[in-house]
C-alpha cells in the first residue's frame, strides 16, 4: 500500500506541474530542488535518526528509498506552492493556512499508507514545522527571485 500511495502521489504532482502555467524560471526550480531537498533531509536527519520520533516506511535509519523519495517529493510540493504563491499579502495569508493544512493532512494520510510512523511524533509538532516550512519557502522566493533579477 504505501509504494501505490507514494506512486499515485507521484504521478499526480508530475501531470500538475507538467500541465501547470510555468510562473518560475529553471534557475529559481533548480534552487528550490537543492534548499527543499537539503532542509527535508536535515528535518529527517534529526527528528527521525537522532531524536527517533518517527519512522519513514516502517525502516530504521537512513535507506536508499527513504533518500531518493526525501530528495524528490518534498520538492514536487514545492515547486507547487512556489509557482501558485500569491505575491498580496492578503491572498498570501488564506493560501499559507491552506498549504499548512494541505501538507498536515497529507502527513495523516501517509501514516494511514504506511510511510511515516509516528514514535513520539505529535501532529501538532508537524504543524509548527509546516508553518516555518511556508514561511520559509515565501522568504526563499523573494530572496531567490531578488537575486536572480539583479543579475
Amino acid at each position: 500500500m504505501t509504494l501505490i500511495f507514494l506512486g499515485v502521489s507521484y504521478i499526480v504532482l508530475l501531470l500538475i506541474i507538467l500541465k501547470m502555467p510555468k510562473r518560475l524560471s529553471l534557475p529559481e526550480v533548480y534552487i528550490t530542488f537543492l534548499v527543499v531537498s537539503f532542509h527535508t533531509l536535515f528535518a529527517d536527519l534529526l527528528f527521525a535518526d537522532i531524536l527517533d520520533l518517527y519512522d519513514l516506511m516502517k525502516q530504521n535509519g537512513p535507506q536508499f528509498s527513504d533518500l531518493a523519495i526525501q530528495i524528490t517529493l518534498p520538492v514536487l510540493f514545492g515547486i507547487l506552492y512556489l509557482n501558485f504563491m500569491p505575491n498580496e499579502k492578503e491572498k498570501f495569508i488564506p493560501y499559507f493556512i491552506f498549504w499548512v493544512a494541505f501538507s498536515t493532512v497529507y502527513e495523516q494520510i501517509s501514516r494511514y499508507f504506511g510511510y511515516v510512523e509516528y514514535k513520539g511524533w505529535k501532529i501538532w509538532f508537524s504543524v509548527l514545522f509546516y508553518i516555518y516550512a511556508c514561511a520559509f519557502m515565501r522568504w526563499h522566493y523573494r530572496f531567490i527571485r531578488n537575486g536572480i533579477n539583479k543579475e
